[in-house]
């Protein structure tokens, strides 16, 4: 009878470990939604175009994070609006302009872009995100508003803001992202 104790203890503290480590195992799954990028972080892994990284990008699913050796963080690639109210430039006649706008920016969704974004964006508020991308879209509003005349730009203000869309478009792609849209509302003498 000591002996049918000593086999049940046995077993049943297996069944415990079995459950704790599958409890274990469980926890460190870690899932994201279709708008979402987990970057795993923590391991060199080696990628399909024989280049190196410390870090895995995985795309609206799942994944089991090794507890201790790597960090799951999540990234958006929901749209982010930024506004840039009473944006000033000068205009190509001397004369200022100030204009309402705004954009629309999100995160590309291919592997180079998302790795462009992660360097930049993870761990960072939408207010930082904004503040990052801000000053590249005030920046091209300036140079577009610039090569125009006052007149151009109250007369035309669709055609200004697909100027300004084409011209931030590589600055952004560097960055991971995409303008979506650029709106100019309301430009006017400043």
């Amino acid at each position: 009878m000591n002996q049918q104790f000593t086999v049940i203890l046995a077993a049943a503290s297996l069944v415990l470990v079995m459950i704790v480590f599958m409890g274990i195992a469980i926890s460190r799954f870690t899932k994201v939604w279709p708008n979402q990028v987990l970057i795993v972080s923590g391991r060199k892994i080696q990628r399909p175009d024989g280049t190196c990284a410390g870090f895995r990008i995985v795309k609206g699913g799942g994944t089991f994070v090794i507890p201790v050796i790597e960090k799951a963080n999540v990234l958006s690639l929901e749209i982010t609006a930024i506004d840039l109210p009473r944006a000033r430039a000068q205009a190509a006649g001397g004369q200022a302009v100030e204009a309402d706008c705004s954009a629309q920016v999100k995160i590309n969704g291919d592997d180079a872009s998302i790795a462009a974004a992660a360097e930049l964006f993870l761990n960072k508020s939408p207010a930082e995100i904004k503040n990052i991308v801000r000053p590249v879209l005030e920046t091209h509003l300036s140079s577009v508003l610039g090569s125009l005349s006052l007149e151009e730009v109250t007369q035309n203000l669709a055609a200004c803001a697909a100027r300004v869309q084409t011209s931030a478009a590589a600055d952004l792609g560097k960055m991971g992202l995409s303008l979506i849209s650029f709106t100019l509302r309301n430009a006017r003498v400043a």
